[in-house]
């Protein structure tokens, strides 16, 4: 009776498994802070595993200022690939710029209280820090791509374009018995066409011309850009009946995060930095030490996460680290700065600029704004942090500890094999730039000296002014 039992216990857990239906799941994916490439992977990744796991509905959390454009368009490309599965922005706080075109990729848009949308037109840092308006070829292609996903939509197409382009001005008008939102110039044409000046009557106006338009969730509601205001994603969820659903909230993995670290706006003009003072400050010494090999880590970082994100690929690495090693020539083997270190200084800034753009044939403006800010500060924080350097570091306690400062004094006891005493006081001629070490001519004697830290260029006059252990010490003949 008892094995009866247990194999009727077996086959009923058998149909039980074979006729449940595992629950359905919906994708909830954050769309917050600056929209940029290491965002974009991380969006992209998870819209490709909610349509693999045939996800009932993707909601995008969305609270932003904006950023890159082209990393939004990215993820716009990817919510349009993604249909039938039916995709919903929640705008949770802002969605301005960049935030806003996601949005306009969505099938529906939901708005907290509070919240907003708009304020898109596409915005760059020029010179001195000043913000200026994007060329009209991006102006242009951006307000094609918000008209598209409006009327594929189904929203507002003219709400859309007064969010790009401050020169449209937008109005609701009652045309009849029909409210529709029309431009100035549309109501201007429907005057000297079919409908009499008397039949169009214009309720208020919406965005007038030289403002960019912004919608709070109340204005959104009523110009019918949002079907609802819901305060939180518990009642969006039972607003567009999913309660029976399973949530999965995608996270940001931290390799993801990293790469997002590395080429944050302002992270990225750092590792630069960063790496070229290591790789200066390496010069200054002899031989080969930890500042250069960190150097080079922070710019194999650099490369690194832009490599990552699409923007860098081998071949701008490759020109980077070819001007590296024409540079090292320069400075170790080939006497002077010449063909070499000129080729070498031009072939680096290359590899960093290609990094730093997505379309090298054809360069937006504003691709082109931002790789000149990012290594533009970057040049600018190096030279400040090299004149102090250059000016402090060799009174330094990490200095000292660097070079040999202690003097072997005979009266103490210390005798070298070979005596260098003789060659203090005399004088003679650079013949490498000293950083602090190099090479320099006595009366016809080609001797290893370094300086007290400071770089002294080629052919000029110096003095040995110590010989500390195997070690002459120089120093510049001013006025000679």
């Amino acid at each position: 009776m008892k094995k009866i039992t247990f194999v009727l216990l077996i086959l009923a857990c058998l149909l039980s498994s074979a006729f449940s239906q595992p629950k359905e799941d919906i994708y909830v994916i954050p769309v917050e802070g600056v929209i940029d490439l290491g965002l974009s992977g991380f969006i992209k990744r998870s819209i490709l595993e909610a349509k693999e796991n045939n996800a009932q509905a993707i909601i995008l959390e969305i609270d932003t200022f904006g950023g890159r454009v082209d990393a939004a368009v990215e993820i716009t490309d990817a919510l349009e690939k993604v249909k039938p599965i039916p995709t919903i922005a929640f705008i949770d706080d802002q969605a301005w710029s960049a935030g806003a075109l996601i949005s306009f990729a969505c099938g529906k848009i939901i708005m907290s209280p509070g919240s907003s949308i708009g304020s898109a037109e596409p915005r760059v840092m020029g010179a001195m820090n000043k913000d200026e308006l994007g060329d009209e070829k991006t102006v242009s292609a951006l307000r094609a791509k918000f008209k598209s996903l409006a009327q594929s939509n189904n929203y507002p197409v003219n709400l859309a374009l007064s969010m790009v382009d401050k020169d449209i001005e937008v109005k609701q008008v009652k045309l009849k018995d029909e409210i529709k939102i029309l431009t100035a110039q549309e109501i201007e044409e429907l005057k000297s066409g079919q409908y009499k000046e008397k039949e169009i009557q214009v309720i208020k106006t919406i965005n007038p011309k030289g403002k960019l338009l912004n919608l709070t969730a109340n204005d959104a509601k009523e110009f019918g850009l949002t079907e609802a205001v819901i305060d939180n994603r518990q009642e969006l969820i039972r607003y567009l009946k999913l309660e029976d659903k399973n949530v999965v909230e995608t996270r940001i993995t931290w390799s993801e995060g990293l790469v997002r670290s590395l080429t944050h706006p302002m992270v990225s003009p750092l590792l630069l930095t960063l790496g070229f003072l290591g790789i200066l400050f390496e010069l200054q010494t002899p031989g080969w030490g930890i500042s250069g090999t960190l150097g080079m880590v922070f710019l194999a970082l650099f490369f690194w996460g832009h490599y990552l994100v699409g923007l860098a690929n081998w071949t701008e690495i490759l020109i980077f680290f070819l001007g590296v090693i024409l540079l090292f020539l320069e400075i170790f083997v080939i006497p002077g700065f010449g063909i070499s270190g000129i080729s070498g200084v031009i072939l680096l800034l290359s590899g960093i600029f290609l990094a730093l753009i997505r379309h090298p044939l054809q360069i937006p403006k504003i691709e082109l704004t931002q790789a000149f800010n990012t290594i533009g500060l970057a040049i600018i924080l190096t030279a400040a942090a090299a004149i102090l350097l250059i000016k402090f570091l060799p009174k330094s306690p990490l200095w000292k500890n660097i070079l040999l400062t202690s003097e072997e004094k005979k009266e103490e006891g210390f005798r070298s094999s070979v005596s260098l005493d003789k060659y203090i006081g005399k004088s003679g001629k650079a013949l490498t730039v000293l950083r602090p070490a190099g090479k320099v001519n006595i009366e016809g004697e080609i001797l290893d000296v370094v300086s007290r830290g400071d770089f002294i260029d080629k052919d000029t006059p110096v003095r040995v002014v110590a010989a500390q252990g195997a070690e002459l010490i120089v120093e510049q003949i001013k006025n000679a």
